[in-house]
């Protein structure tokens, strides 16, 4: 190794020592989202009980920024936590046992049925208006245009599929819990 890339190699292994300090001093904490008119709150709820607004995304934000700012903290946990098992498993020279590496992650229940009930909620129609593209902005009046609109943005063609695909059904999982805890901060 190069002593440029043993210094490149140090940085990344600090970046990560810090990362892990702060989601460590976050322990407790959550983060979530709440709309107000063309405005995105990440508000973040701390293991103290107390609630403080972090950022305000505006209208020209896209869903997908949206998504990954209100993320940030869950989606570090996850990663760093991801990382320690690699680790883990890397030193002890273990690799996923094999049937566990062809498991099916789909899981049980009638997701289509779920997403059909969800779009005719005039609650889900709001929530969806804010997720989608700036461009394809438009209010949501009946269940059907729902349907195009849920179907567009987690990418498939026909609700069906989030009963037999692990990533429609995944992309349809976290849509819905977004939409919980978009509809838990409104109240």
């Amino acid at each position: 190794m190069t002593v440029r890339e043993q210094e490149n190699r140090q940085r990344e292994k600090a970046r990560v020592a810090r990362l892990e300090d702060i989601t460590r001093r976050c322990k407790g904490d959550r983060w979530r989202f709440d709309t107000d008119g063309d405005q995105t709150h990440i508000i973040a709820r701390r293991s103290t009980g107390e609630s403080v607004i972090l950022g305000t995304l505006y209208a020209e934000a896209l869903p997908d920024e949206i998504e990954l700012l209100t993320g940030a903290l869950e989606n570090t946990i996850l990663f760093l936590t991801l990382r320690e098992r690699a680790k883990i498993a890397f030193r002890s020279g273990q690799s996923p046992p094999p049937d566990r590496q062809q498991t099916s992650r789909l899981r049980d229940g009638d997701f289509a049925a779920n997403a059909a009930m969800l779009c005719a909620d005039t609650l889900f129609h709001r929530f969806l208006e804010r997720r989608q593209h700036p461009s394809q902005s438009h209010t949501i009046h009946n269940k059907e245009h729902a349907d195009t609109v849920l179907k567009s943005l987690i990418g498939i063609t026909s609700k069906t599929q989030l009963n037999r695909e692990e990533r429609a059904q995944a992309a349809f999982i976290d849509l819905r819990s977004d939409f919980e805890l978009w509809k838990g901060g409104r109240s």
